[in-house]
């Protein structure tokens, strides 16, 4: 079970609004509170965070290096929790998905006209994204499903929508490099990686356990998004590790080659569950028994395309 350590949302508002407009008075007005509720919040968060987020030396008070990338991430996910509240006025035939960019862009997106087309004309979908941490901030205003990856089965209504198995996946050259490393110990490519968080889901060194790697393979870049990543292997800047069901896209367009062998796998799966609101709604549910099977529903699209 996931469990977030994270500052208030007051604290962050108060953050942001005192960075934006570079005063604690300034900022105090706007959130309709007093200079000194903001103070408190400001000094809790350095506490917390351990680091100051002000230079106050001057005669305005500016982020510091550190406050500058903690405010750049507190924008974008107090931005992304607006738009998701926003998202949720939907008629009573709508059906509301909630999930991480990465399961957006590179799962649901290229099923979209088949999973329109089933569910009727008369279903409005709607696809609200977050980063993976805070898709859970956003159930409970309104979304109908919601994407999570686990090894426990979920209380709620659920489907399966893959099993959790990845291999290294990367141009023929760099496949051929890490094909020859393995059988004869040669220098293997730089590695792709995601620097966010780890919430259970595999890594490289997951991988390279599983195999029997001992030592170290050097690392080439890394990003905090999944698909910039499979975009950077596929312009042949490193070895990635594929996803099954993620990197399909990719291996079937040819971009991407891969690793030959098995696929590795534990005990994680990506879910598909309803909420509460989902739950009571019909068109939710038929939508949820069609994300079981993903590539069934890829295969539906392209019978209708043929039979077009």
């Amino acid at each position: 079970m996931r469990k977030y350590n994270l500052p208030s949302v007051s604290a962050l508002a108060a953050f942001e609004a005192v960075a934006r407009l570079q005063g604690f008075a300034r900022a105090a007005e706007e959130l309709n509170t007093s200079q000194p509720a903001i103070s408190r919040h400001i000094r809790n968060l350095e506490l917390r965070l351990g680091a100051p987020l002000f230079d106050r030396s001057g005669s305005q008070i500016r982020l510091t290096r550190k406050g500058e990338g903690f405010y750049a991430a507190v924008v974008q996910s107090l931005d992304g929790l607006q738009r998701a509240a926003g998202e949720f006025v939907k008629p009573e035939t709508g059906v509301t998905i909630t999930c991480s960019y990465s399961v957006s862009h590179l799962l649901l997106l290229p099923r979209h006209s088949a999973l329109r087309a089933a569910l009727g004309a008369e279903t409005e979908l709607r696809f609200v994204t977050a980063e993976y941490n805070l898709t859970g901030a956003a159930i409970d205003t309104g979304a109908d499903i919601v994407f999570e990856y686990s090894q426990i089965l979920p209380e709620r209504e659920h489907v399966v929508v893959c099993k959790e198995e990845v291999k290294p996946v990367g141009t023929p050259e760099i496949i051929a490099q890490t094909s020859f490393a393995l059988k004869n110990g040669g220098t293997p490519p730089g590695l792709l990686s995601l620097r966010q968080e780890n919430f259970g889901w595999l890594r490289w060194h997951d991988w390279q356990e599983g195999r029997g790697i001992i030592r170290a393979w050097p690392q080439a870049e890394s990003f905090d998004n999944y698909v910039f990543l499979l975009e950077a292997a596929a312009q042949g800047r490193g070895l990635a590790l594929g996803w099954r069901g993620f990197a399909d896209p990719y291996l079937e367009r040819g971009q991407l080659t891969e690793l030959p062998g098995a696929w590795f796998s534990r005990d994680t799966c990506l879910y598909a569950r309803l909420t509460r609101f989902g739950a009571q709604n019909p068109a939710a549910r038929k939508c949820l028994a069609l994300l079981e099977d993903i590539r069934q529903l890829r295969d539906f699209r392209s019978a209708t395309d043929k039979a077009t």
